[in-house]
C-alpha cells in the first residue's frame, strides 16, 4: 500500500498567498459596501427629521421649532438640560441650538436614535437617554445629537433680509446634515476650502461622521442627497459657515445657510 500524500510547504504558501490576495481584493468592497449602508441610513434618518419638522410646523404656525430667541444675541448650546420646561424661568438661555432640536423629542415623539448618525467608527453616538418630557436639552451634545440643522436664530437684519426658520424655505436651502465639523485645528479647515479646492483641502471642511468623505444634506423640499463638498446651499453657499465666513454666528440673508451645532 502506497502511503497517503500530504500537502509540502511550498504548496500550503501558495495556497495561504492566493488566498491573501483575494482578501485584499475582497476586504475593501466589503467595507465600501458597508459605508454605502450607513449612507443610506444615515440619508433615511435626515429625511425622518425632515418629516418631523414639517408635522412641528403645521402645529405651530408654519415655525419650525426653537425655544427662547433673542434677536442679535449669542449662539449657545447645550444648556438648561434639567429644565422641566424649555420656556419658562431656568431653562435654556436664548439662542440656543440644541435645544430648540431637543423640542422634536418633547413634542413629536422622535425616536432618540433617529438623531445620531448610524455610521460610528469616528464618533460614538447613542440615544439620549434622559426622558424629553422632563428635560429641556441633550444629556451629551458631542453624543446624542449626531447632525446640525440651520440656525433658528436670525438677526434683525437677517430677517429684513428675508431669512426665515419656517416651512416655507426653498429647495435648495439647507435644512441639516451630518454635524458641521467646526474650526478646530489641525485636523478641521472650514475656512480655507473653496468649491474647486483639490480633496485633501476638502475633506477638512467635511462633516467627520463619514470619515470626511462628505455628507448627507436634508433640503428645504424635503429631499436628502449625499454631497462630497460643503458648497450645496443656495448658489453654492458652504452650508457650514455664513457668507462671511462666520461659524457660531446669525445668517446674513434669507440664502445663507449656517448649520449648527458644530462637533467641537
Amino acid at each position: 500500500m502506497r502511503a497517503k500524500r500530504g500537502f509540502t510547504l511550498l504548496e500550503i504558501l501558495v495556497v495561504i498567498g492566493v488566498i491573501s490576495i483575494l482578501l485584499g481584493f475582497l476586504l475593501p468592497a466589503i467595507e465600501r459596501a458597508r459605508h454605502r449602508a450607513y449612507i443610506a441610513d444615515c440619508a433615511n434618518n435626515l429625511r425622518q427629521i425632515g418629516t418631523y419638522l414639517l408635522v412641528y410646523s403645521n402645529e405651530n404656525h408654519g415655525g419650525y421649532p426653537r425655544t427662547a430667541y433673542v434677536a442679535g444675541a449669542p449662539v449657545t448650546r447645550g444648556t438648561g438640560m434639567a429644565a422641566r420646561d424649555p420656556f419658562q424661568v431656568g431653562g435654556p438661555q436664548p439662542n440656543d441650538v440644541t435645544a430648540a432640536v431637543y423640542l422634536l423629542l418633547r413634542t413629536q415623539h422622535v425616536p432618540p436614535a433617529i438623531l445620531n448618525c448610524p455610521y460610528d467608527d469616528v464618533h460614538e453616538f447613542e440615544p439620549e437617554p434622559a426622558d424629553p418630557q422632563t428635560h429641556s436639552n441633550f444629556t451629551d451634545i458631542h453624543k446624542d445629537l449626531g447632525y446640525s440643522v440651520a440656525n433658528p436664530y436670525p438677526s434683525a437684519a437677517a430677517v429684513a433680509l428675508g431669512y426665515k426658520w419656517t416651512n416655507h424655505l426653498s429647495a435648495e436651502f439647507a435644512v441639516a446634515a451630518d454635524i458641521n465639523p467646526g474650526n478646530l485645528a489641525p485636523h478641521d479647515d472650514i475656512f480655507t476650502a473653496t468649491p474647486t479646492s483639490p480633496w485633501n483641502v476638502m475633506k477638512k471642511a467635511n462633516s467627520e461622521n463619514h470619515e470626511r468623505d462628505g455628507q448627507n444634506v436634508l433640503f428645504g423640499d424635503g429631499h436628502v442627497t449625499w454631497c462630497k463638498t460643503p458648497f450645496v446651499g443656495v448658489r453654492d453657499d458652504n452650508i457650514y459657515t455664513t457668507k462671511n465666513a462666520q461659524l457660531e454666528a446669525s445668517p446674513l440673508d434669507k440664502d445663507d445657510s449656517i448649520l449648527l451645532p458644530t462637533d467641537d
